[in-house]
């Protein structure tokens, strides 16, 4: 009961009136710092300067300590560790929640930076999930509605999965193979040129420890912030991890651009500790409904939606969801990212969906994420385009490709 208290303060701390006090997410520990990254994505029902306040919490922040690298270092490597070493900053170059980030160069003369993770989390952290759960299982009890909506419990469990396998530095080696294979497999259909994993020094990374190529370039965040992203490389961004949603539905988990770096021209994906997977049918028809709202088609996105459903709905129930999904949508062609957020009406798209008797599976909110990620990138860096007018060039790409994808 002690802890539910903490959560109810968690849950005041991010929907008050003014900006969340980043401090006090973060002194709460893991759980709390991923929940209000979860909501930094939520601009469907907060407000845009609250999102991208909440976003801080993806980079660094000065109220996070790096810890003594050598201390950690002497912990988790076994002995000798160091003498392939020329040097190891003292100084992280990053530090967040879970680890910290430091420049090295090995004695072959290679630059690199060694990753650690700063602390056992996981105990905590696995016992702070289970008494969430049991905090919004009691709060759906009494509005049930909020579970086919919101989904809170399906968020909480992808919040640790994804957060258990970050805090293994072995799964982050594991899913770059992964992603870099689908790269290596499809890049004679699809142009992955632009498309980048940093190399990774296996023999001397570990559990806790991770030793990888120095990437030298800014990240996508940076270059957002300083508006230094054109407009085409922003939508290469989409065009390549379009491809991993829409035709392979294996992608990286947490793609925010703070895990992005762009140099000479390619877009190196970082921190691949994450990596979400969709069922076909979700995949097929968010890739339809995406195709059909590209070409401002809406009663053809109110049937693919209806057939990304677990449970589908049909008759007078779906001409209802039709007429209502006409009306969200009656703003929606030719506005700017600015104008109408992408994520917002596809949420509101759902919500409409739920209401009239449709259900997901769990599986949807990773790929939901991914979307506001994307969406969100877009409106902090160029606000004024036409998304969805964009992406037009990119749907019968996408299209080829599929039907050369051996599945």
């Amino acid at each position: 009961m002690v802890k539910w208290f903490k959560f109810i303060r968690l849950l005041n701390n991010i929907f008050r009136r003014d900006l969340p006090d980043l401090n006090k997410i973060q002194k709460q520990g893991l759980l709390a710092v991923k929940i209000g990254q979860t909501f930094a994505l939520r601009i469907d029902f907060l407000g845009e300067e609250k999102c991208h306040h909440l976003a801080k919490l993806y980079s660094h922040t000065d109220e996070v300590s790096p810890e003594d690298i050598d201390l950690i270092i002497d912990e988790a490597t076994p002995k000798g560790w160091r003498d392939h070493f020329e040097y190891i900053e003292k100084n992280p170059i990053g530090s967040a929640s879970v680890g910290q980030v430091h420049r090295a160069r090995l004695k072959t003369g290679e630059n690199v930076v060694v990753k650690v993770i700063k602390d056992d989390f996981k105990k905590k952290f696995i016992k702070d999930v289970r008494s969430f759960k049991r905090f919004m299982k009691f709060i759906i009890f009494f509005y049930r509605k909020l579970s086919r909506v919101a989904d809170p419990i399906g968020i909480l469990e992808h919040i640790e999965t994804y957060t258990l396998s970050e805090l293994d530095l072995r799964n982050e080696i594991k899913h770059a193979k992964i992603l870099n294979a689908i790269k290596e497999r499809n890049q004679q259909h699809f142009n992955f040129e632009k498309l980048a994993f940093p190399r990774i020094h296996e023999s001397l990374s570990s559990e806790l420890v991770l030793v990888s190529e120095y990437i030298p370039g800014e990240t996508v965040d940076d270059l957002i912030d300083t508006r230094r992203l054109s407009k085409p490389e922003l939508l290469e961004i989409f065009h390549i991890h379009g491809f991993y949603i829409f035709i392979e539905g294996t992608f990286h988990g947490d793609i925010h651009p703070g895990n992005m770096i762009h140099h000479e021209g390619k877009f190196y994906f970082l921190d691949t500790g994450a990596l979400s997977t969709v069922g076909e049918k979700i995949r097929r028809g968010l890739f339809e409904f995406m195709r059909h709202l590209s070409n401002y088609d809406f009663k053809s996105c109110a049937a693919a939606l209806n057939r990304m459903a677990a449970k589908e709905i049909s008759g007078k129930r779906f001409e209802r969801f039709e007429a209502k999904m006409l009306d969200l949508y009656d703003d929606f062609e030719g506005a700017t990212v600015s104008e109408v957020s992408l994520t917002r009406r596809m949420m509101e798209t759902i919500k409409l969906g739920v209401h009239a008797g449709m259900t997901f599976e769990k599986g949807m909110f990773p790929i939901i994420k991914s979307m506001m990620y994307l969406d969100g990138i877009v409106l902090k860096g160029q606000p004024d385009m036409v998304l969805m007018e964009e992406m037009r060039q990119y749907i019968e790409e996408f299209d080829a490709a599929e039907r050369q994808v051996a599945r």
